[in-house]
């Protein structure tokens, strides 16, 4: 059995900001992907170009974003329906671009960031409304506590970590063209089912739970999705090719996947790896003791530490830190304008693992 879990329960207090991924010691960041994603070498990146793409594809309906992030198109609409035409009255009763305009238009990922910073500034300071910083505060702790709760459950778990890429750049007319962030993210979403249905065949007999999240890279705010299959395997028989089969399966069924990316063998650190014996975050023991036991901690995976800290809305914790070098040109605080908009769950569990 792991650690023991009889006194760490689920009222653990989640802190207010994340440590970040890179303050793992050297012996525990060795267990982490070596690279995010097909992103281009950060050198090359246009950002300017990139952030003028807008979030979704023109065929896609404009009714399903968020009411912030829905501009006027048309071009004859008064400045009154721009969601960023008052700061100070985010939430006003107005009619908006979403509306009213005959051919409202998804904003860009530049002004899609400003509006988000707006729009969860207000939610963080409204007391009738729960901002998306705080419902990451609180399944930080539930995630936290579920990798805690279920390796204590089983017998002998070992984990599998899973790293799912797309490119977000494609081929037109002989020249680069950055793909609508939402996009990616539902080509990544509409791959899953398959891969879920490659690893239940691979463990079919084994007792084993999930936990993914979705996150964007620190280069181009480019969606990814990170897995973690936690499997009850007493005799340590699962293998590289559990991860390598799930990996295949994601790059065959998804555009913008490829296998240049997708690096699966035994003993390195990318896109499918497994641990028999499970790494521990160290460094989170000052956030969760174990109730009423000052003395004794329980520890959660480096995986699961990882990512957790990987959600998107994390960033709200240092955009208005005047010390902070995060700001709405940050592909951090992009990432989380582009889950704000996407359609698409960005976390997901299987029914047995705790929350």
């Amino acid at each position: 059995m792991g650690e023991s879990r009889t006194q760490f329960t689920h009222g653990i207090t989640s802190q207010k900001s994340p440590p970040n991924e890179s303050q793992l010691p050297p012996h525990q960041q060795k267990h982490l992907p070596n690279s995010e994603a097909g992103d281009p070498n950060a050198d090359s990146i246009d950002h300017s170009e990139r952030r003028s793409t807008r979030l979704v594809h023109s065929s896609f309906d404009t009714h399903q974003l968020p009411m912030p992030l829905v501009e006027c198109g048309c071009g004859e609409c008064t400045d009154s329906v721009d969601p960023l035409a008052d700061e100070s009255h985010v939430f006003r009763d107005v009619t908006s671009a979403k509306e009213s305009c005959p051919s409202p238009q998804p904003m860009t990922v530049r002004r899609a960031a400003e509006a988000y910073t707006v729009y969860q500034k207000a939610s963080l300071n409204a007391p009738d409304r729960i901002s998306d910083l705080e419902r990451t505060q609180i399944r930080y702790g539930n995630i936290i506590g579920g990798d805690i709760e279920l390796r204590d459950r089983m017998d002998n778990p070992t984990l599998i970590f899973l790293s799912l890429r797309v490119s977000p750049i494609h081929r037109q007319n002989g020249e680069r063209r950055w793909i609508q962030p939402v996009t990616l993210d539902s080509r990544i979403a509409d791959s899953w089912e398959n891969l879920r249905s490659t690893l239940s065949y691979h463990l079919k007999d084994y007792w084993y739970e999930y936990v993914w999240i979705t996150a964007t890279t620190s280069s181009a705010a480019t969606p990814h999705r990170h897995v973690l299959v936690y499997v009850d395997d007493p005799d340590d028989e699962i293998g590289i090719e559990v991860p390598r089969s799930a990996v295949n399966s994601f790059v065959s069924n998804t555009q913008g996947a490829e296998h240049g990316f997708h690096t699966v063998e035994a003993g390195v650190s990318d896109a499918g790896i497994v641990f028999h014996k499970v790494p521990k975050a160290e460094q989170a023991l000052d956030s969760h003791p174990i109730d009423d036991d000052p003395t004794a901690f329980a520890m959660p995976s480096v995986p699961i530490y990882y990512m957790s800290n990987q959600q998107p809305h994390w960033c709200l914790t240092n955009i208005f830190d005047l010390t902070s070098d995060i700001d709405t040109d940050s592909p951090a605080v992009e990432g989380a304008a582009i889950a704000w908009s996407s359609p698409n769950n960005w976390f997901d569990s299987s029914n047995g693992f705790p929350m």
